[in-house]
């Protein structure tokens, strides 16, 4: 059976018979081929742009260099660093080739992320003559990619977040108060830190039930959220405690931060499933960290300031 040959077949037949999307250039930045799948992609015929300098059109709305006009130019770190930041690396398989991924917002009715590579074209004599720029549609690929990595942030946020009170959880708070000691000792910063607990809570769960008890922890941890600077951040500590951190914050003004709390939730009217009207009030502790204080030690240090003001009768802000 004999074979038959190819030596016949251009440039243009073998662009043509491909199903990605690709152009080629000359040294003096004119379009050589225009094959039919960026026709379609484009909107563009070959008859409109082969032997002009339109390469940019179907991706942007005024000129600029296309990836394959840069390797026309010598591939100049700091022109790929203009027009694709970050968003280009070499080519594991071609040499000399440069790939990248970008968002177009000009292409179609909201946009494409393309994928695209362009290669260098040379002679018989290792000179170079051109360039050829082939692109892929990722579009479809990105979106699944972000709807990922939205989950994954969502989902470490439920694993750091109460549900009932929106307040970041224990597991979280030994972190960031971590964090933020290492962060106070490194730029000498005031940290101070606030340990709340309502009083009497286990009475208003029996006297009451406990979706009663869920309410006044719902609107407690909407208060703190409240009163929160930008950055603070508030813990559910365990059933009825919690926690602020405050950084750059000196004891005096976060003890009178968590006074202004306190007196506010004890103006708060809540009702029982009967009508009943309720007060309920809290017991706070504010501690300050010195340079040698670890978390165990300034925790420590706020829940004997807590436990002071239950001694002291409740209802009370101690350091």
């Amino acid at each position: 059976m004999s074979k038959k040959k190819l030596d016949g077949i251009g440039v243009k037949d073998l662009l043509d018979n491909i199903p990605i999307p690709a152009f080629i250039i000359d040294n003096d930045h004119v379009i050589t081929h225009w094959n039919v799948s960026l026709e379609i992609a484009s909107g563009l015929s070959s008859r409109d742009v082969v032997g002009t300098q339109d390469q940019w059109r179907p991706f942007y709305k005024s000129k600029r260099p296309t990836m394959a006009d840069l390797i026309v130019d010598g591939v100049q770190t700091p022109d790929l660093d203009q027009f694709y930041a970050a968003k280009y690396h070499p080519s594991d398989v071609l040499q000399g080739a440069i790939m990248a991924e970008d968002f177009f917002p000009d292409i179609g009715k909201g946009g494409e992320w393309l994928s695209f590579t362009a290669s260098p074209i040379k002679d018989a004599n290792d000179d170079l003559i051109g360039a050829i720029e082939t692109l892929v549609v990722i579009t479809d690929r990105k979106k699944a990619e972000f709807e990922l990595t939205e989950r994954e942030k969502r989902y470490r946020e439920l694993s750091q977040v109460d549900d009932l009170t929106q307040l970041y959880n224990s597991r979280h708070f030994y972190n960031e108060l971590g964090t933020e000691l290492e962060r106070s000792r490194r730029y000498k910063q005031p940290l101070s830190l606030c340990m709340l607990d309502l009083d009497f809570f286990k009475r208003l769960n029996d006297n009451f039930g406990h979706p009663f008890g869920d309410q006044v922890l719902r609107k407690l941890g909407f208060l703190i959220k409240l009163h929160l600077r930008s950055v603070d951040s508030a813990y559910r500590y365990g059933g009825e405690e919690f926690a602020i951190i405050m950084p750059q914050v000196e004891l005096q003004d976060a003890f009178t931060a968590v006074e202004r709390l306190r007196l506010e939730l004890s103006e708060v009217v809540f009702r029982t499933a009967t009508g009943q009207v309720v007060n309920v009030s809290l017991s706070a502790g504010v501690a300050y960290a010195e340079g040698s204080d670890s978390t165990g030690s300034l925790v420590s240090k706020a829940d004997k300031a807590l436990y002071k003001a239950k001694r002291s009768g409740r209802n009370r802000t101690c350091y």
